[in-house]
């Protein structure tokens, strides 16, 4: 096939959560605790519950995602996705989020994968050797924390 079944579902997925994210009052109440915990609390939010739920959520996906590496490549290892760690958090921090939490979206995740994506590409056939290019990917990471700390402060003028 021209699209794979896994890309497919993927889009899915990503467009049913992008949804609840966006116009549920579960989205609101993951953004909000993001933000600051406290203040989730005082208004209402029972934190450690919802919590529960997101981690249930995230488990459910990681568990997905080993599920779809092994019918991909017929075989698994419990190390074998641990390479793709660092690239999954660099994506989301190129995407917009903030490793501080409250802020980010899954538009600007697909932004940082294909950004990662095509600049691995682009490095391998160059001829960058494998291990280059998580130094290339860790230097950006640091790059898009410093881009996060020091931005907002620069453009509302706060110390």
């Amino acid at each position: 096939p021209i699209v794979p079944n896994v890309t497919i579902i993927a889009f899915i997925l990503i467009a049913i959560f992008a949804f609840i994210l966006a116009k549920t009052r579960f989205g609101q109440h993951t953004y909000a605790i993001g933000g600051s915990v406290d203040a989730a609390e005082r208004s209402g939010i029972n934190v450690k519950r919802h919590l529960i739920k997101v981690y249930m959520i995230s488990s459910f996906f990681a568990s997905l995602a080993g599920v779809c590496y092994v019918l991909m490549f017929i075989t698994g290892r419990a190390p074998a996705g641990s390479a793709r760690l660092l690239d999954a958090v660099v994506a989301v921090v190129i995407g917009g989020a903030s490793l501080y939490g409250g802020t980010g979206s899954i538009g600007g995740t697909i932004i940082g994968v294909l950004i990662i994506g095509v600049l691995e590409i682009g490095l391998v056939n160059l001829g960058v050797p494998t291990y280059n290019l998580y130094i290339a990917v860790g230097c950006i990471l640091i790059l898009a924390v410093l881009i996060d700390q020091f931005l907002p402060k620069l453009v509302h003028g706060k110390d």
